[in-house]
C-alpha cells in the first residue's frame, strides 16, 4: 500500500460497499494532506463490447471481484486510471488525462508542461467518481440512472468526504453536483463543507467566457485552488 493511502484505507475500507467495490476508493496524491483539495468528477465509462459485464441487477451487491473478468476492469478502477501514470510514467492519453494536463496547467501556471509537472501536479489533490457505477456510453455522460445509482452516489460520496476531510470540494460535472444537492436537501451534508462547481476541463466552457460575468470555468478553477496551492 502506498504511504499516503495508509491514514485512510483502513477507514475507508469499513464501509462495506467500497470494501466490496475497492475500485471506487480514491485516488489520494502524496500532497493531499498539505492541499485537502477533493476533485469529484462524474463516471467511469466502460467499453460497448462489455457493457454486459457491469449493466446487471445485482452491480451494488456483488463485489468487484465477481464481476467478469475484462479490459474494462483497468477502465474503471480509479486508483489505477492515476497510478498508471503517476508511478507508472504512462502516457497522457485517454482516461483524464486532458481533464489531468488542463488542471496541470492551471496548477502550475503555464500551458507548456512537462510530464514531471503533471504528474507533481495531479499528487496536490485526492479525485474521485460521484457515481459509482460507471457509464455505458463510452466517453460521455452517464445516463439512465436509477434511484439507487443516486442513493449510492450519494451515500458512498459523503462516506469518503468525511474520512479525507477535504478543506475544498471541486465538482467537475455539473450532473454530479446537482445531483448531489438534490439528494442533500434532507441532510443538508453540504454545508459541513467548502463546495464549489466548474465546467468539465474537457469541455468548451473551460475556456469559453460567459456572457453574464466575461470568466471561464478554468479561471474560476483557478481562483477556488489559488488560496490552498498559492
Amino acid at each position: 500500500m502506498r504511504k499516503q493511502y495508509e491514514e485512510y484505507d483502513s477507514e475507508l475500507k469499513k464501509n462495506g460497499f467500497i470494501k466490496r467495490h475497492y475500485e471506487c476508493l480514491p485516488f489520494i496524491g502524496e500532497k493531499y494532506k498539505k492541499s485537502r483539495l477533493l476533485l469529484i468528477g462524474e463516471s467511469h465509462y466502460v467499453p460497448e463490447k462489455e457493457i454486459h459485464c457491469v449493466n446487471r441487477n445485482d452491480f451494488y451487491d456483488v463485489s468487484f471481484d465477481d464481476l467478469s473478468d475484462g479490459d474494462y476492469k483497468t477502465w474503471i478502477n480509479t486508483r489505477n486510471v492515476f497510478e498508471y501514470r503517476v508511478y507508472d510514467r504512462g502516457d497522457f492519453k485517454n482516461f483524464f488525462s486532458g481533464p489531468a494536463t488542463e488542471i496541470a496547467r492551471v496548477i502550475n501556471k503555464t500551458d507548456d508542461l512537462t510530464k514531471d509537472q503533471r504528474i507533481d501536479a495531479m499528487h496536490q489533490y485526492a479525485f474521485m467518481n460521484y457515481f459509482k457505477r460507471p457509464s455505458y456510453d463510452e466517453g460521455k455522460t452517464i445516463k439512465g440512472l436509477t434511484e439507487k445509482d443516486y442513493k449510492y452516489a450519494y451515500d458512498i460520496s459523503c462516506y469518503i468526504i468525511d474520512v479525507l476531510k477535504p478543506s475544498l470540494i471541486i465538482f467537475l460535472s455539473k450532473k454530479a453536483y446537482d445531483a448531489f444537492y438534490s439528494s442533500d436537501n434532507e441532510h443538508d451534508f453540504g454545508s459541513k463543507y467548502n463546495i464549489k462547481c466548474v465546467s468539465h476541463p474537457s469541455s468548451c466552457w473551460w475556456n469559453r467566457m460567459r456572457t453574464s460575468d466575461n470568466r471561464c470555468a478554468r479561471q474560476d478553477f483557478h481562483d477556488y485552488v489559488e488560496t490552498l496551492l498559492g
